[in-house]
């Protein structure tokens, strides 16, 4: 009875070891699977310190600061852009700029603010011209004057014609610096009459036209014969427009600032 007692005891034992060595057995096939399973990514999951954030691919980086920033935003002033404030020369010429109004033949405003100007030896003449002119009692004013570059891209966008805008890859003597638009002025400032008003594409225009009252002729002849004394020159179809002929200028991108609103 003893021995059977012992023998099924031994038996319960065996038994229960073998199932807790299979179960221990188990588990750690189970912890070298997982082990190897995470090992490879186990470098990026450290727990420590926090690192420097990761980086963004190269295609969505912060673009590099620029070297130097672009001249306007350093060098708004004309003289360091080589251009002279006719204003500033003379106050007592006067200004009409249209195309920094919509008073125009594009009936648009073309400029962002009103300014004249000019190269320096441009602009010293038609002071000369116009202190010429004051001797006789008139003197100038102004319509336009220097025509930035990107204005002149403004004006061929309104009016894509050869005929009445230069195309802006030609580029016009008013980009260079070295054109104007004006006329004479009595000393109350009233324009004397030039037969059309400013910017008027027609017949009537033309300096080679001479079907007109005496009075315009001599007004346009007294205009054409200042500015030329100086050292400019009209063309056959505007009777208002003048270019420099002193020196040959570059165009010029150049766009003078703009005193802000109070």
């Amino acid at each position: 009875m003893i021995k059977t007692l012992t023998l099924l005891l031994t038996i319960l034992f065996l038994s229960a070891a073998c199932e807790n060595e299979k179960r221990n057995a188990t588990t750690t096939v189970l912890e070298k699977l997982l082990k190897d399973t995470i090992a490879p990514f186990s470098h990026k999951n450290k727990i420590g310190p926090p690192g420097p954030p990761n980086r963004i691919a190269d295609n969505s980086r912060s673009a590099p600061a620029s070297a130097k920033p672009p001249a306007e935003a350093t060098n708004t002033a004309p003289e360091k852009n080589d251009f002279s404030d006719v204003a500033a020369l003379d106050p007592s010429i006067k200004l009409d700029i249209r195309y920094a109004t919509a008073d125009n033949f594009t009936k648009s405003k073309i400029y962002d603010c009103p300014r004249c100007l000019l190269r320096p030896e441009a602009a010293k003449a038609l002071v000369k011209a116009h202190k010429a002119l004051q001797k006789k009692g008139l003197g100038l004013k102004m319509f336009d004057c220097y025509r930035p570059r990107p204005y002149q891209q403004r004006l061929w966008d309104k009016v894509p014609n050869p005929d009445y805008v230069t195309p802006p890859a030609k580029g016009s003597m008013h980009s260079r610096g070295a054109a104007v638009d004006l006329t004479i002025v009595d000393e109350k400032g009233n324009e004397l009459d030039m037969g059309t008003p400013y910017d008027f594409f027609g017949k009537e225009a033309h300096t080679d036209n001479m079907n007109l009252p005496a009075p315009v002729l001599a007004n346009r002849r007294l205009l054409r014969e200042t500015l030329e004394a100086v050292g400019f020159k009209g063309i056959r179809t505007e009777w208002w427009h003048f270019s420099f002929q002193g020196k040959n200028y570059p165009l010029s991108d150049y766009v003078w600032p703009c005193e802000k609103q109070k």
